[in-house]
């Protein structure tokens, strides 16, 4: 009865929606997770109100024999492929995501961590995707033990589970946005829209809205990307184009053929497995796949998922175990995983925690101050007030992170000259008046409100310089557009703009681990954007040689570049010190 033809089917559809959004060919297709949610919600709570003889040891006990031996199988294998594959400097935060896997609190982990699913820059964590796992989990635990304590007020308290939820998705979208995204409270909404029909025991005869459902789904997938504020009212549209077809018993051909059915059957393998193929072997290159090897690797992700779901899940889900002995696997298996996570973060840790690596990932002090502001403030800091705080002159620092990576330097003549260096820069936000777009967790508003308070607490301090930097690297912008800056009303401000650095787009100390000469860590020059008119500094000439840029430099090659992926290091803005500090003079003598 809960094994439908077209519910096998549209799981099907949920999770190659997931596969073409992981392979950047699709940019809504996260929403398969949210159909995914749907079904289960349906299911389970039909499960739960049509079995007179439920009891929690007999849920759990299935439960975790259809979910867990698939998923702890893939959890092992990733790690394996990690210890053997991935930069040893990488071990200690995979070790944490490992743990939380395990124990399904990844959602809560990678919030914690600020790991922006719809933004998951160029190392993404291999078990990222069980983020979702962790939600249904959760759901699982709680929902059967609120139905029956509930028993005689489960309508209404279905209703009201699902309000409440939506409400808080709502409300975190605006203050707390990877929060709301990762959380059960704000995610609970879509698992209660299928609970829903299930209760109210809602169910319709319509092949035209069984079509239609699909073509809202599929509509969804290409309409939303990174920009679309989820979940909150944009979820509504796959999550209710699915209950028209979970509640629907008409048959559906586009969803009850062979090749759906079959899957349907392996989706959840599919699931497991696709996110580890993708993300490990493009770890172990030191470079994105090319579309070749993404198809290869998704043709490996259906054979595992076959597999797995052949001698695996369907005979451990099948067969008969007393629920002690269910507990036992659970905990035994659970337990092997977690020693495994122990002892790669242990052989992690003292290399991170060397000497040289924290030399290396050293930040400009304002991020430990407080004046590196993060996505969501609007007002630069009053107390961001650096070089010789007591000097009447004063310069200010305003852009992006891209700005605040040379802010040791900048201090360093500041406080020679007997200038108040004022500090105004955020994350994310440039100095120039770029078109952004919304990405996930970041909202262009507030970056336009941060420039705006910080260009009017500009002109009210008069400064005698300002010092502007912003990241080059925005796709799809006019060049043009980085020569754009907010009004300077004081007459005798000037303007100095700091032109771009490379972008390793690999983290660079982990490079040098594995590649101590450095030969290959190294990044092709950029094409730089030129600022007609403008008083700017190049660090380009000064970092690249024959069109390429080393991550050593410095006599000897001592010094290395990067901080990480994209940022130059303390040492490397200290050691063009001398050459910034001949522009900003110059740039001063006018």
């Amino acid at each position: 009865m809960l094994k439908s033809p077209e519910i096998q089917g549209l799981r099907a559809l949920s999770v190659v929606l997931v596969l073409l959004y992981h392979v950047d060919w699709l940019s809504g297709g996260f929403i398969g997770v949210d159909v995914f949610y749907v079904i289960s919600g349906y299911l389970i709570t039909k499960i739960i109100i049509t079995d007179s003889n439920f009891t929690f040891k007999s849920f759990y006990s299935k439960r975790a024999k259809r979910l867990l031996p698939a998923a702890y199988l893939v959890l092992l294998f990733t790690a394996i492929a990690f210890w053997f594959t991935a930069p040893i400097l990488s071990r200690s935060q995979f070790a944490k995501d490992l743990l939380a896997s395990t124990w399904y609190m990844s959602n809560y982990n990678f919030a914690f961590w600020q790991n922006d699913y719809q933004n998951l820059g160029s190392n993404p964590s291999p078990l990222i995707h069980y983020w979702s796992l962790a939600v249904e989990e959760q759901f699982y635990l709680l929902w059967p033990l609120l139905l029956m304590v509930f028993k005689g007020f489960r309508k209404g308290l279905t209703l009201l589970v699902t309000l409440v939820s939506f409400t808080l998705s709502l409300v975190a979208l605006e203050i707390f946005p990877i929060w709301s995204f990762y959380s059960l409270p704000t995610r609970a909404f879509e698992l209660g829209i299928g609970a829903i029909f299930a209760i109210m025991m809602i169910s319709f005869s319509s092949r035209m809205l069984s079509y239609l459902g699909i073509l809202l789904i599929f509509g969804a997938s290409f309409w939303f990307d990174s920009s679309t504020a989820f979940p909150g009212f944009p979820a509504l549209i796959p999550t209710l184009a699915s209950v028209l077809i979970v509640a629907n018993t008409c048959k559906n051909p586009l969803l009850a053929n062979r090749i759906a059915q079959s899957l349907g059957d392996w989706s959840y393998s599919i699931y497991l497995w696709h996110w580890p193929l993708l993300t490990i072997p493009a770890i172990a290159l030191g470079r994105n796949l090319e579309i070749i090897e993404k198809i290869a690797l998704l043709i490996l992700t259906v054979i595992l998922a076959f597999l797995t779901y052949k001698f695996v899940e369907n005979p451990i889900r099948t067969r008969h175990f007393p629920p002690k002995k269910v507990l036992t696997g659970v905990l035994l298996s659970g337990g092997l995983l977690t020693l495994i996570a122990v002892a790669l973060f242990q052989s992690g840790k003292s290399i991170n925690e060397s000497a040289a690596v924290n030399e290396m990932r050293k930040q400009p002090i304002i991020y430990a101050d407080g004046c590196q502001l993060d996505k969501r403030e609007t007002f630069p800091d009053p107390r961001c007030v650096y070089g010789e705080r007591s000097a009447k002159r004063a310069v200010v620092l305003i852009g992006d992170s891209h700005a605040a990576q040379w802010f040791p330097a900048i201090n360093k003549w500041a406080s020679q000259r007997e200038l108040k260096l004022i500090v105004m820069t955020k994350s994310s936000c440039p100095a120039s008046l770029l078109p952004l777009k919304d990405r996930g967790s970041f909202k262009t508003s507030i970056c336009n409100n941060f420039r705006n308070n910080a260009f009017k607490e500009i002109n009210s301090i008069k400064p005698v310089l300002v010092i502007a930097g912003s990241a080059e690297n925005h796709k799809m912008i006019p060049k043009s557009a980085y020569n754009q800056f907010p009004n300077l009303t004081y007459p005798d401000a000037k303007l100095l703009v700091l032109k771009d650095t490379p972008w390793p787009n690999q983290d660079i100390p982990t490079c040098l681990m594995q590649n101590p000469d450095g030969l290959q860590c190294m990044t092709k020059a950029p094409i730089g954007v030129e600022y007609p008119g403008r008083d700017t500094f190049d660090p380009i000439p000064y970092l690249c040689k024959s069109g390429y840029c080393p991550a050593k430099v410095g006599f000897n090659e001592k010094i290395v570049a990067y901080r990480d992926h994209s940022h130059i290091s303390v040492a490397l803005a200290l050691d063009l010190f001398d050459e910034l500090s001949a522009k900003l003079d110059e740039v001063m003598a006018r």
